[in-house]
């Protein structure tokens, strides 16, 4: 099984490496700003973000549909949260997202992203300014996350899932594209500590289309892993491979304590090489917590622009989850 869960790694690492014409993927810097729709890449969920984006292991939400969508295959019942994200020059995203058990392997999500890039000036080709516009970005996906039995055993589950997405954006013209992403999970229970290992390729499709130049989507991978030396602790580690910049590493702790059997509270904290040479290293960190609430959750990720001079970026959600209830599968294990 684990044979298994290690060529089904290096297969998505081949597919990306494959992707694409050989200029497109020389992960440095010259091919940054060479795709289209980077949008796509705003990050998803406040605990995600507060970890440094180390989370394609972890996964186990209705944000799986951004992460990796064989996480959906552990949400246990239902997931259901919203987001709402503040950045710099009045930029505004909202996400919302869901994931519905349908059956004893089978869970389907879906979801909606919007962002307001605010007010921008628009010049003709002296310079002059004239007029106004506000570009928006809109996304809806569909997602579908499956546990793999007969590929499991007692020392290995295996999850696999697949999203599609729609995406339309509004400037001085309109455009539209086609995207999915692909993933797989496992996690292993042999050993002196529990361990998970992820991995998923992002944003494959049909770019979007301005007048007769059609971008490309901002195509990349992810290999993560997560380990639980102790009860409360996770600690994770991600590496992400973009076709339009160089690979970047990401690293995330939480810790959680549950005080009563409604009441569970959580810090977090990570790091992420991605702006580490641009915008130095302040806004490589990120931190954040949460409190959870019976089947209730709010969660905040805190992560600062660096050089920028900028407070920070502010991420706040809440969610609901319903627990599992008695499965078969798990009470077999």
């Amino acid at each position: 099984m684990r044979t298994l869960a290690r060529t089904a790694g290096t297969l998505l690492l081949a597919v990306l490496l494959a992707r694409g014409p050989a200029s497109a993927v020389d992960f440095s810097r010259d091919t940054i700003g060479t795709s289209g729709s980077e949008f796509l890449n705003f990050d998803l969920g406040p605990r995600a973000i507060a970890m440094g984006g180390a989370y394609s292991a972890l996964t186990d939400d209705a944000y799986s549909l951004y992460w990796n969508p064989a996480g959906l295959a552990r949400v246990p019942r239902l997931s259901a949260s919203y987001q709402n994200s503040m950045h710099v020059a009045d930029i505004s995203y909202h996400a919302g997202m869901f994931a519905y058990r349908l059956k004893e392997s089978i869970v389907l999500g879906g979801g909606w992203r919007y962002m307001n890039m605010g007010e921008v000036e628009n010049t003709d080709l002296a310079g002059d300014v004239v007029g106004k516009f506000t570009p928006r970005h809109y996304v809806l996906e569909a997602g579908w996350g499956q546990s793999s039995y007969d590929l499991s055993d007692s020392d290995m589950e295996l999850n696999v899932g697949a999203v599609v997405r729609w995406i339309h954006s509004t400037m001085m013209m309109q455009a539209d594209g086609w995207g999915g992403d692909i993933g797989l999970q496992s996690r292993f229970y042999s050993g002196p500590f529990l361990y998970d290992f992820g991995a998923s390729l992002q944003n494959m499709g049909v770019g979007q289309s301005y007048v007769d130049v059609r971008d490309s989507l901002p195509f990349r991978g992810r290999v993560g892993g997560a380990i639980y030396p102790m009860r409360g602790l996770s600690l994770s580690l991600e590496v992400v491979t973009p076709i339009n910049m160089y690979p970047f590493a990401a690293v995330g702790a939480e810790y959680s304590r549950q005080f009563d059997k409604n009441l569970t509270a959580a810090v977090r904290a990570g790091f992420n090489s991605r702006t580490l040479g641009s915008l130095g290293p302040l806004s490589s960190m990120s931190i954040g917590g949460g409190v959870k609430f019976s089947d209730l959750s709010f969660d905040y990720a805190f992560s600062s622009m660096g050089v920028l001079g900028t407070v920070g970026t502010h991420r706040v959600a809440f969610s609901y989850n319903l627990p599992s209830k008695s499965s078969r599968r798990y009470r077999e294990r």
